[in-house]
């Protein structure tokens, strides 16, 4: 995945339910440019189906970000590779979509991508067939498109999905309806919504039946929450934890996340008060992330009680790591990073500004930590009155971020604070 660079604390990605096509006038069909590698389509996504149509090609689609550092490295170093070519253009119309640009945005949202890049492989209609994602060796790439291809021989969805849209509702179908899309990373909340209703009072309060629903719920939310918020406590304990952390990871994080980014304060508070209840049975590492999106909600609704809540158990369990453990952390993540580049399997020299990059990796756990502190400083500064004394704290954090990794943002921070304590 390359370096970590500066660590961002959370991009929230959105999701919806609906394809929206472009009403713009098609695009003449074209192919790109360069001798070699993959020849990607220019035009919109309705002429892209047009010509996936006109040649009975299935469609490749590279979702990808201008941010994404693997996306990069796939354009510049695989994309380009003949072998690769030799099996997309003839067995694709390939395709390169933005996922943070004009009709991208919902593309990206209605397949329900949720990390970058994204390998998506379609029908000529449109519809998923196969999935795959992340950096991929020339090799690995090649045999992800072949297994496309084995795939498109089955289409057990699109037949699955055309029997829905017909009215079959039997309600075993539905079940390996809502199991099919989940495995292709799709949401369910349309299916849940017609199956939920099947599922007889004995089977909702038993373990299997919300264990299938919190594996396949997806990320939009659908009438299998409430039966999973009711009945959740008739489980044995083990159970409750499984249950609560897949629902959390597969739906509330990402509705919470979506409610707080949109400013949609009652939906969020809600979400929120879920997440809380099921908070004592949510993995460890699960809680950094609750804590950062109960911090963005306070913040988001001028909460300010809340907001010192969670901002000073953010903040304290950050300053609560000893400086050399910070040290030691830093050098062994450091050495994990180098390791492809000392051992010869990758080539840094490939890599733009590799140097700043090494920079970066060597402080990489010390980043994280500033950026926590930063992220919390800067909401108590902007939100609570220069009387509050909650500011000399922020003040202590930004202190101690600024020893432990060196940003302007960090130290305009910490400058405005000590401007604050000094009643300037």
């Amino acid at each position: 995945m390359g370096f970590l660079g500066d660590i961002y604390f959370m991009k929230m990605r959105l999701f919806s339910l609906l394809l929206i096509f472009s009403g713009l006038a098609t695009i003449a069909a074209a192919q790109t440019a360069g001798p070699n590698g993959i020849k990607f389509f220019k035009g919109d996504w309705k002429s892209l189906l047009k010509e996936s149509a006109r040649q009975g090609k299935p469609i490749f689609v590279d979702v990808y970000t201008d941010w994404c550092l693997p996306c990069k490295r796939m354009e510049r170093e695989v994309f380009v590779s003949n072998e690769v070519a030799q099996i997309y253009n003839s067995s694709f119309i390939s395709y390169r979509l933005n996922a943070e640009r004009g009709e991208g945005i919902k593309l990206a949202d209605s397949y329900a991508v949720k990390a970058y890049p994204t390998y998506l492989f379609l029908d000529t209609l449109g519809n998923l067939v196969y999935r795959n994602g992340d950096y991929l060796k020339a090799s690995e790439f090649i045999t992800a498109g072949k297994e496309a291809l084995n795939q498109f021989k089955v289409r057990d969805l699109a037949e699955m999905e055309a029997r829905f849209k017909d009215g079959d509702r039997n309600k075993d179908f539905l079940k390996r309806l809502v199991i099919k899309r989940r495995q292709m990373g799709l949401d369910n909340a349309e299916i849940l919504n017609v199956y939920v209703p099947q599922i007889s009072d004995d089977e909702r309060n038993a373990a299997s039946t919300l264990h299938f629903l919190s594996e396949n719920i997806g990320s939009t939310p659908s009438d299998a929450l409430a039966v999973i918020l009711k009945h959740i406590n008739g489980v044995p304990k083990g159970d409750q934890q499984l249950v609560a952390q897949k629902l959390y990871d597969k739906l509330l994080y990402y509705a919470l996340g979506r409610a707080v980014k949109d400013r949609r304060v009652d939906d969020a508070k809600h979400y929120l008060t879920y997440v809380e209840i099921l908070r004592p049975l949510l993995a460890e590492k699960q809680l950094p992330s609750v804590d950062n999106l109960a911090l963005h909600y306070y913040h988001t609704a001028r909460d300010t009680s809340g907001l010192k809540k969670v901002g000073y158990r953010i903040a304290e369990k950050q300053m609560s790591i000893p400086l050399d453990s910070i040290r030691v952390k830093d050098k062994i993540l450091f050495e994990q990073a180098m390791w492809p580049f000392l051992s010869g399997k990758e080539d840094g020299t490939k890599i733009p500004n590799f140097e700043e990059e090494k920079k970066l990796a060597a402080v990489q756990y010390s980043a994280n930590i500033a950026t926590i502190l930063y992220t919390v400083s800067d909401f108590f500064k902007q939100d609570l009155h220069k009387s509050d004394k909650s500011l000399l704290d922020a003040l202590k954090w930004m202190q101690f971020a600024s020893q432990i990794y060196k940003k302007e943002s960090i130290e305009r921070l910490r400058s405005e604070l000590e401007a604050i304590s000094a009643g300037k």
